[in-house]
């Protein structure tokens, strides 16, 4: 996962914000964000969760995550999608 958010801390750098947080190191924010299992992924809109994605996740998966709160039916350009190598097997 941690290169398909690479890629959206590149590709969608004008319209969000990435932040990595660790959570062992962090562990009141993680609870208080409610990390249940890392890794995670959390989608925030003015300080509150608005949705998210906990375990290993597939591109398509943080493409319809993200997608809608983009204004956008996907959140890459046609025929450029995030598709990781376990999922394009």
């Amino acid at each position: 996962m941690e290169s398909l958010v690479a890629w959206i801390r590149v590709t969608k750098k004008r319209r969000l914000r990435v932040v990595d947080l660790d959570a062992d190191r962090n562990p009141a924010l993680a609870q208080r964000l409610g990390v249940a299992t890392t890794p995670a992924l959390l989608l925030l809109d003015s300080g509150k969760v608005v949705g998210r994605l906990e375990g290993r996740s597939t591109g398509r998966e943080i493409e319809a995550l993200i997608g809608p709160h983009l204004g956008e039916e996907s959140a890459t350009p046609e025929g450029e999608g995030l598709v990781d190598s376990a999922e394009a097997e």
